[in-house]
């Protein structure tokens, strides 16, 4: 388990989902594509229940997702930062808050989903604790979230108070008093994320062994992986050839990371490009469309995107008569 050097006040914690907060509500065709990918491996993996809850729900699209193949289910979604334009169906409902405030009156549910929330919380054991409190007997809880198994952009944020194996993942479910059925990495068109299913129960014998790596190399990666970012800034501005002003494309996750840990020269990025500009972040530079900047080629431009498609981006971007600038070499993943 990785976590902050410094403990982070639960109230400072719950600052961050303030109205501020607009993730969920960011680019909504690929939050219902991530969706769709989440609702099939989830559903590939456990039974069909009949009531379900979801902490850190979002816009809802999972439980909406779910409710397609389980049109009997009734689904109780819970987020901090709940979009205003989520709203509550006749068998979805949905309320802004945590897991404690989810009424005693909701009943107990067979299937709890939290999807890339546990590494939020302030004590991952404490939140499982929590979840089991809602668990019917014979129910099921799904714990979705970044796979700390090889370093990867979870470490670069702020709001990522852990990084977990399956070993720790193991660890908290026994402080909860849960057992782990099963753990797996998840199909590679999700990405760096991994899924425990854990089941209430006292006994652990039965408990699969999980497949950690050693705890020294594991150390080892994850500082040369945070150097790498550390050196990432000198290295586009060695690469952008006196440029004095860059076009980027990419306005999602990739480009946020950017204006964090390369701050010079996202200073000189003067505006995104994207396919579909509706998905674009607001990440403070204009946004424009590839079909309208295409007509004005030349312009260096930043490959703003997951250090694993940029060389195809890049090849796209060539042929259409761009100067790429790429940087996978140094972060691949």
């Amino acid at each position: 388990m990785a976590f902050h050097a410094s403990s982070t006040a639960e109230e400072d914690i719950r600052a961050i989902y303030d109205d501020d907060y607009k993730l969920a509500a960011a680019a909504p065709k690929s939050d219902a594509a991530r969706a769709q990918a989440y609702g099939d491996w989830i559903r590939a993996e456990c039974t069909p229940p009949k009531a379900i809850l979801e902490i850190g729900c979002g816009s809802g699209a999972l439980l909406s997702e779910f409710l397609r193949s389980w049109p009997d289910a009734y689904a109780y979604g819970v987020d901090p930062a709940l979009p205003a334009t989520a709203q509550s169906q006749q068998s979805i409902r949905l309320m802004r808050g945590f897991i404690e405030d989810v009424p005693t009156e909701a009943g107990l549910f067979d299937l709890i989903v939290a999807v890339n929330v546990i590494e939020h919380t302030i004590d991952p054991s404490t939140f499982l604790l929590s979840l089991r409190s809602r668990l019917a007997s014979n129910g099921r809880i799904v714990i979705i979230c970044p796979d700390g198994h090889s370093p990867n952009v979870e470490l670069l944020f702020f709001d990522h108070l852990y990084s977990l194996t399956q070993g720790a993942l193991q660890i908290c479910g026994r402080s909860a008093s849960l057992a782990t059925e099963k753990q797996m990495p998840a199909p590679s068109d999700i990405g760096d994320f991994q899924m425990s299913i854990f089941a209430a129960a006292t006994d652990h014998r039965h408990t699969p062994r999980a497949h950690d790596t050693n705890p020294v190399e594991l150390y080892s990666e994850r500082q040369s992986y945070l150097e790498r970012w550390r050196m990432l800034d000198q290295l586009l501005l060695d690469r952008r050839q006196s440029a004095a002003d860059l076009l980027a494309f990419g306005a999602g996750q990739t480009a946020a990371l950017l204006r964090a840990y390369a701050p010079e020269t996202w200073a000189r990025i003067d505006s995104l490009v994207l396919d579909d500009p509706t998905e674009a972040w607001n990440l403070g530079r204009p946004v424009a469309s590839y079909r309208d900047a295409v007509q004005n080629p030349g312009q260096p431009t930043l490959i703003a995107t997951a250090p694993h498609v940029q060389e195809v981006v890049a090849r796209r971007l060539e042929r259409d008569g761009f100067h790429t600038i790429t940087w996978n070499e140094l972060i691949p993943r």
